[in-house]
C-alpha cells in the first residue's frame, strides 16, 4: 500500500468529519524542521498531495517523524495505515439523530456526502485485522460509522430544503427605418407603430435614428423552491430590471415601444411574479386534493386561457410559457377516471397584468389588463382603423380582442373548472368551464356606442380532444364566449351576445422518419373573444371572423439541416354584423387572408445554429371607396435571419435582423404604409 492511497483515501474520509479548510499554501504548520511550509519536510506546498497531508495531520492523524519528515518515497506499512485509520475513527462523533446549525454550516461548504462515508467503511474492511490488533472495538467503529452516514444523511436532506435558481438576460433592440418609407414609420412583428425621428442634423444624418430607438434590456429573475415539509413546498419568483415595465404589459399589448410615437417606460422595478405554496391535502367525500395558493401562473387551453406571447423578438421564462400569473387558488384532484382543476383567483395581482397604477377600474386607463368578451366585430370603424370589407384603413395588427379593436372587458375575477378523461381510444378529453368579472369598457376610439360593450360579465366554455388514431395524431377543440350584463342595447333588453361567437378548430398529424405533416381546419367567429393565445398571422394575432383549411410540414435533411413550413387560406366568415347604425362591419366570403412561412435551421456546429425564414401574409379586400375602386391586395413580409450560439447548457447568445415590407397596393388599407428593419441581441445565464 502506498502513502499516496492514504492521502487520497483518509483525507476524503477526513472531510467528512467536518474538517477545517485546508491549509492554505504559504502557510507553516507542523514540525520545525518543516521545508516550504509544509506539515512534513519531504511534502513542499507545490506538491500534488500537499493539500491532503497537511489536513490529514492538522487533524492528527498523521504525526510523521521525529526527524519532521513523512518517509514520502518509502513504501507505507499496513501497520502505518490502520494506525492512520484507527486515530481517523476516534475522531467520527456519536449518535446520528440530529444536525446543528455548525454540521449544516460545514455541510454548505462541500464538507459532507454519503460517498466519503462509504469509504471510510471500505478501509476498515480492508484493514479490520490490523485495527483487532490495535485494539479497536470493530463493531463499535462500524456503530459510529452507521451514526455518522444518518447525521450525513440529516444534513443532505436539510440542504435540499432550499434551492436557489434563477436566470438573467441581457438584451438589446434598435429599429431602422428604411429610406423609401414614405410616413416614416412601419409595424414590427408584435404589431407596434415604430417611427424613428428624423436628426435635425449630424455627421451621420438619418442614419441617427437607429440610435435614437436603441434600448437596452435587462431581465433578472431569482427563483427559491422551498420544502415546507415532507410534502409542502413554497415558490418564489422575484424579477428585477426594465424588461416588465418595456413591455408594460405581459397580457395584452399596451404602451409604446417607439418614442416617436409616446412614452417608452425603462424604469428599474422589482415585482414578486410568483408567490405560492403547494401542498396535498384531503377533503371529506373528494380525497386527495393538491393545493396551491398565493401568486400563483395559470393556463388551460388556447382557446380558453392563455396568455398571450407580446414580445416576438426576446425569450424568457415568464411571458413564453404562456402562464397568466393571477392570485387565488387552484385545486387539482381526481374523481375516479376524472382529473378536476378548480380556479378561484383575481387576474390583476400585478402591474403588468392591470394597468401601469397596478389597479383596475373605471377610471383606470384600459389596455394593461386580461381581456375576454366582444362588444361588436372587431373590424367595424374605429376598431383596427376602419371597416374590414371597405378598405379605409383596416389592416389588423397586435390583438382582436382589446378595448379598442372589439370593446373587450377588462378581467378582474376568474372562477373556472377544468375536467379532464383519459381514454384508451380518443386519448384525452378536456372540458373548460369559465365564469369572468371585470369593468366594462368605454370602447374603443369612436367609443361605446349604443352600450355594445357594457357588460361585467364572460363566460367561456369548450371542449377539446387530444388523441391518436394510429399513427395519426388528432387534436379538435370547440368554445364558446359569451357576455353578459345590466346594460341596455335599443335592440336587445339585455347585453347577452351568443350568436357569431365560436371557434373550432380540427387538425390532424403525422410523422414519419424525418418528415412531420400536420393539417388542419378552423372557424373563427368575429365576436369570438375568450382569454386565450391561438397563433399569430404576421403582426395579427387572435384572428377572428375567418374560415379556412392550414397545413405545417417539416423535413430533416440531415447534417443539422430542417427544413420547414406552413400555410394558412382563410376566408372571411361572411357572418357580417351589422351595427345598429346600420354599417358592415365584419369580413364578407369574398375578402381573403392567406399566410405563409418558410423556414430553415441549419446546425453550424454542436454549439450554433443559423436560423433563415420569412413570412408573408396577404389580404384581398376592396380598395377605399366601395366596390367601384376594385379590389387590392396589401401584403406584409417579414424577413428573418437568426443566429445562436450555446456556451454551455446554461448560457447562451442569439442574434436577430429581421426586415419588414409592407405594400399597401393603393387600398387604403393601412395607413402605416412603410418598411424598416428590427435588429436584436441576447445574451441569457442559467443558474
Amino acid at each position: 500500500m502506498k502513502k499516496a492511497s492514504l492521502f487520497a483515501s483518509a483525507a476524503v474520509a477526513s472531510v467528512v468529519l467536518g474538517a477545517g479548510s485546508a491549509f492554505a499554501q504559504g502557510g507553516a504548520a507542523g514540525g520545525g524542521g518543516a521545508q516550504g511550509g509544509g506539515p512534513f519536510a519531504d511534502v513542499p506546498t507545490d506538491h500534488w498531495a500537499y493539500s491532503s497531508v497537511d489536513r490529514l495531520q492538522r487533524e492528527g492523524i498523521v504525526i510523521g517523524y521525529p526527524d519532521g519528515t513523512y518517509g514520502g518515497r518509502r513504501a507505507m506499512t499496513r501497520y502505518e495505515f490502520a494506525v492512520a485509520i484507527a486515530r481517523l475513527l476516534e475522531k467520527i462523533p456519536a449518535g446520528g439523530d440530529f444536525v446543528t446549525r455548525a454540521d449544516l454550516d460545514r455541510a454548505i461548504a462541500g464538507l459532507a456526502t454519503k460517498e466519503e462515508v462509504d469509504q471510510i467503511r471500505r478501509l476498515v474492511n480492508e484493514f479490520q485485522n490490523e485495527l483487532t490488533t490495535l485494539g479497536v472495538d470493530l463493531d463499535a467503529a462500524r456503530r459510529r460509522i452507521d451514526a455518522l452516514e444518518t447525521r450525513v444523511g440529516l444534513i443532505e436532506q436539510e440542504l435540499k430544503r432550499v434551492r436557489i435558481s434563477g436566470a438573467v438576460n441581457l438584451m438589446a433592440r434598435t429599429n431602422f427605418r428604411r429610406g423609401n418609407n414614405p410616413t416614416g414609420e412601419f409595424l414590427d412583428y408584435d404589431g407596434y407603430t415604430i417611427r424613428a425621428p428624423r436628426a435635425r442634423t449630424g455627421l451621420f444624418g438619418d442614419a441617427a435614428n437607429t440610435f435614437a430607438e436603441s434600448r437596452v434590456l435587462h431581465d433578472i429573475d431569482l427563483d427559491i423552491n422551498a420544502r415546507l415539509s415532507e410534502t409542502a413546498t413554497a415558490r418564489l419568483k422575484l424579477n428585477f430590471g426594465n424588461y416588465l415595465p418595456f413591455l408594460t404589459s405581459v397580457s395584452s399589448f399596451a404602451g409604446n415601444r417607439s418614442a416617436a410615437v409616446g412614452p417608452v417606460n425603462q424604469s428599474q422595478e422589482q415585482t414578486v411574479y410568483m408567490a405560492m405554496v403547494e401542498a396535498p391535502i384531503r377533503l371529506p367525500g373528494i380525497g386527495g386534493v393538491n393545493l396551491a395558493a398565493g401568486r400563483i401562473p395559470v393556463q388551460f387551453t388556447p382557446y380558453t386561457l392563455k396568455l398571450i406571447d407580446v414580445d416576438s423578438y426576446f425569450a424568457n421564462d415568464k411571458t413564453d410559457l404562456g402562464d397568466i400569473p393571477v392570485d387565488g387558488v387552484k385545486g387539482v384532484f381526481k374523481l375516479g377516471p376524472v382529473g378536476i382543476t378548480a380556479l378561484a383567483a383575481k387576474v390583476d395581482p400585478i402591474k403588468y397584468v392591470s394597468n401601469i397604477q397596478g389597479e383596475l377600474g373605471p377610471d383606470q386607463p384600459r389596455g394593461y389588463s386580461l381581456f375576454a368578451g366582444a362588444g361588436f366585430a372587431p373590424f367595424r370603424g374605429g376598431g383596427f382603423g376602419g371597416n374590414f370589407g371597405g378598405g379605409f384603413g383596416g389592416r389588423p395588427h397586435q390583438s382582436s380582442i382589446s378595448p379598442q379593436a372589439n370593446g373587450a372587458m377588462g378581467v378582474e375575477n376568474i372562477a373556472a373548472l377544468r375536467l379532464t378523461l383519459g381514454t384508451g381510444f380518443l386519448g384525452t378529453i378536456g372540458a373548460t368551464f369559465m365564469g369572468l368579472g371585470g369593468t366594462p369598457s368605454t370602447g374603443g376610439p369612436t367609443g361605446n356606442p349604443f352600450n355594445l360593450s357594457d357588460f361585467d360579465r364572460v363566460y367561456v366554455w369548450g371542449a377539446d380532444v387530444n388523441g391518436q388514431l394510429g399513427p395519426v395524431g388528432v387534436t379538435a377543440s370547440w368554445t364558446e364566449s359569451v357576455t353578459s350584463g345590466q346594460g341596455r342595447d335599443p335592440f336587445e333588453n339585455e347585453i347577452f351576445r351568443d350568436e357569431d361567437n365560436e371557434a373550432i378548430d380540427v387538425a390532424l398529424s403525422y410523422s414519419t422518419g424525418a418528415l412531420s405533416l400536420a393539417g388542419g381546419f378552423r372557424e373563427i367567429d368575429p365576436f369570438f373573444a375568450a382569454p386565450g393565445y391561438w397563433g399569430k398571422l404576421g403582426s395579427w394575432t387572435n384572428p377572428v371572423d375567418i374560415t379556412g383549411p392550414y397545413v405545417r410540414a417539416s423535413y430533416a435533411l440531415g447534417s443539422g439541416l430542417t427544413l420547414f413550413g406552413e400555410g394558412h387560406f382563410y376566408e372571411g366568415t361572411g357572418d357580417t354584423a351589422t351595427l345598429p347604425t346600420g354599417g358592415a362591419s365584419g369580413l364578407d366570403e369574398d375578402d381573403k387572408v392567406r399566410n405563409f412561412k418558410l423556414g430553415l435551421k441549419y446546425g453550424l456546429t454542436s454549439a450554433s445554429a443559423v436560423d433563415l425564414g420569412a413570412e408573408w401574409t396577404e389580404y384581398d379586400v376592396l380598395r377605399a371607396g366601395g366596390p367601384g375602386a376594385g379590389r387590392g391586395k396589401p401584403r406584409e413580409i417579414f424577413y428573418n435571419i437568426g443566429y445562436g450560439f450555446s456556451f454551455n447548457p446554461s448560457t447562451s447568445l442569439k442574434f436577430l435582423y429581421q426586415v419588414v415590407d409592407y405594400d399597401d397596393d393603393r387600398t387604403g388599407f393601412d395607413p402605416t404604409s412603410g418598411d424598416g428593419s428590427v435588429a436584436a441581441a441576447q445574451f441569457s445565464i442559467k443558474f
